[in-house]
């Protein structure tokens, strides 16, 4: 157990190192949780003043919509400036300048209205809008009949349709689905990451010349250190893997009875295994700690970014989505893609990954006992 030993030595000295990133990570994660939006909306009215200085039909309809749902008042004529400083000091949410030729205006397609509004405040874009609904549905319904029926489009918008409140109980579900996902997502990235570099750093000490040459004239076979190095790393990964999935536990525990934890936890300690069989090839073939780290930035953020990790996969093209498929970080998230996802359907990216460990420590067998036959 010397070697075994040995390693976790190594890795003690880095425990502050642990700790710092470790401490980073739930930072951001706890930052994330926090942000879960309003919990209920409300309607609000506008305070609005109407300059309407004609008799159209078009005027009259305009504002009979308008005064549905919001305080409108109505005056023939008054000073612009005045009714721009009183918008501005926000006395009223906005103001409508009623063109008095409106009607032969809409027909020739010249605007027909002023909207004054301040930029400030975001009821200038609801006011805005409801204007541009109505001579939107105005124009089509002119452009269709050749009439002009106020009455009309003000029925059609005001028609109604029946919506079933999604039961609050599924949505907190589904939002804590969502939100765990996603940490998994990127607690799988951090951990390759993380391993990567530190393994990295660690291993660079442990091969150091001197010790590398008494392990490789020592008695030991390539199996045996194999395998003291690999449960010296996994210690470690264990650690990892149960700090970063209770972590997520304790961060979201109020509502976690639907989300597939089992499976969750299943895919970070395959990719941790994972992840220590890639960099058991990455020390075969090279022991300096700078290309190492490089490397592990280089395959954990490519890999991150293509398996849709760090942006959704339904936005990238379907080429990349192929490649994707080929990549274990995918199928590290196919693990517990879905809240009702099967152990069954999770077998086929859990047997994926399985093969990938196992090949890659097979490769990293063959690259050290290389290694050693070359040194001997």
């Amino acid at each position: 157990m010397t070697v075994f030993k040995g390693i976790l030595l190594h890795f003690w000295k880095y425990k502050f190192m642990i700790v710092g990133l470790t401490a980073v990570f739930f930072s951001f994660a706890v930052i994330f949780s926090l942000d879960r939006g309003a919990d209920s909306f409300e309607s609000a009215s506008l305070d609005i003043t109407i300059v309407n200085p004609t008799d159209s039909e078009i005027a009259g309809g305009l504002i009979e919509y308008l005064e549905q749902d919001n305080n409108v008042e109505v005056v023939s004529e008054v000073d612009t400036s005045a009714l721009e400083e009183d918008v501005y000091l926000q006395m009223k949410h906005g103001a409508l300048l009623i063109d008095p030729d409106i009607d032969s205006r809409f027909e020739s397609g010249a605007d027909t209205v002023e909207v004054i509004t301040d930029p400030r405040n975001p009821s200038s874009l609801q006011l805005e809008n409801e204007v541009n609904k109505f001579f939107s549905f105005l124009s089509a319904e002119y452009n269709y009949s050749g009439e002009i029926d106020t009455a009309h489009i003000i029925d059609i918008m005001n028609q109604e349709i029946d919506v079933e409140i999604a039961d609050p109980d599924s949505l907190s579900t589904q939002d804590s689905f969502q939100y765990m996902q996603t940490f998994t997502n990127f607690a799988g990235y951090w951990i390759m990451l993380f391993m990567l570099m530190l393994i990295g750093n660690v291993m660079t000490e442990f091969n150091q010349p001197e010790l590398k040459k008494r392990i490789h004239v020592s008695p030991y076979k390539t199996s045996s250190y194999t395998l003291q190095m690999i449960s010296a790393q996994g210690v470690i990964a264990l650690f990892v893997v149960l700090v970063m999935f209770f972590g997520g536990i304790f961060i979201r525990s109020d509502n976690l009875s639907d989300v597939p934890l089992g499976k969750m936890f299943t895919a970070m300690v395959l990719i941790s295994i994972f992840t220590l069989a890639l960099h058991y090839v990455i020390g075969a073939v090279t022991t300096n700690k700078y290309i190492i780290n490089g490397l592990a930035n280089f395959i954990s953020i490519g890999m991150a970014f293509i398996s849709g990790v760090m942006i959704p996969a339904e936005v990238l093209g379907d080429s990349v989505q192929r490649v994707a498929q080929f990549l274990p970080l995918y199928h590290f998230t196919q693990i517990y893609a879905e809240p009702d996802i099967t152990w069954t359907e999770a077998l086929q990216p859990i047997s994926i990954l399985v093969l990938f460990i196992i090949a890659f420590l097979i490769i990293g067998m063959i690259l050290e006992n290389k290694k050693k036959s070359t040194s001997s």
